[in-house]
């Protein structure tokens, strides 16, 4: 029988849950936006590109010995510097938006790649590529809790501020247009809001599945509610009550964490699916 007592005790489960505290609160609320205006697939190139950022950290770290260079600053470094490639309207006219993020997607990647190989991994320890692509949260140190505040209160602050511009450039571009909203500027910020919260969350269930606590807890969300603010709460709800939930899990049985969150997930995703079809055919009331 598992011994929760001694478990909650040791201070790097503590940090796991904390950290997936702040990731399920930060995601509930930008994958709102996300799922809303369907930019799921931008969220997704800009997690991938934070591999290329990661490697070029350690690379830094190891040949140059800039070490306070961290990984998830060099995540944060590529996430934003793709965001800004993607919103960019001069690329835009060029080339088509999925074609950008498809570059910086396998671009991205390889270059964590090549920047993890030419890393010496005499001098730094480099963190496994099953670690940095599918998550490893006990992994999480306080510095990176820290981090992970700092970053979190960024982002709400910023959320907040540009609430009613963001709103109705997530619902209606037109509209927003109209409105004397300087569109391209929301749109840019937020893919910059995605990039940041793409680097808090890549700690807890790594860079591959970022999409899916980015997008999940939104769209069971949105199956229930239309208002965005009611969204982002459902959002915010779910994404805390089943991310710990996986947690729970992962520990009882001893898998991986990353993995079990998501599959919790997607688990409360298909029952939410159902439950709505049964609504929608009358069965439920």
């Amino acid at each position: 029988m598992t011994d929760w007592a001694s478990i909650l005790s040791i201070s790097l489960i503590q940090n796991m849950f904390y950290a997936t505290i702040l990731a399920s609160i930060l995601c509930g609320i930008i994958g709102t936006y996300v799922v809303v205006k369907r930019i799921v697939f931008v969220s997704g190139g800009i997690a991938h590109a934070t591999f290329g950022g990661v490697g070029f950290a350690y690379y830094l770290q190891s040949v140059f010995l800039i070490s306070w260079f961290d990984p998830m600053l060099g995540a944060l470094f590529f996430a934003i510097g793709s965001a800004l490639i993607i919103g960019s309207p001069r690329i835009n006219k060029r080339l088509r938006e999925d074609s950008t993020i498809g570059v910086l997607w396998v671009v991205g990647m390889a270059l964590g790649v090549l920047f993890i190989n030419l890393s010496d991994h005499n001098v730094v320890v480099v963190r496994s590529y099953e670690s940095i692509l599918f998550g490893n949260v006990l992994l999480v140190s306080s510095q990176d809790l820290q981090f992970m505040l700092v970053m979190i209160l960024v982002v709400l602050g910023l959320g907040a501020f540009f609430y009613r511009d963001l709103q109705i450039v997530t619902f209606d571009e037109i509209h927003a247009r109209i409105s004397g909203i300087n569109v391209t500027l929301m749109n840019t910020l937020l893919y910059i809001l995605v990039a940041m919260t793409s680097v808090m969350v890549m700690n807890i269930v790594g860079i591959v599945l970022v999409i899916a606590l980015l997008t999940i807890p939104a769209a069971m969300a949105s199956m229930f509610s239309n208002d965005l603010k009611q969204i982002m709460v459902l959002a915010v709800a779910s994404s805390l009550v089943l991310s710990l939930l996986g947690l729970v899990l992962a520990i009882a049985y001893n898998v991986p964490p990353g993995a079990s969150i998501v599959l919790t997930l997607a688990a409360f995703f298909l029952i939410s699916m159902g439950v709505k079809t049964l609504y929608e055919k009358g069965y439920l009331s």
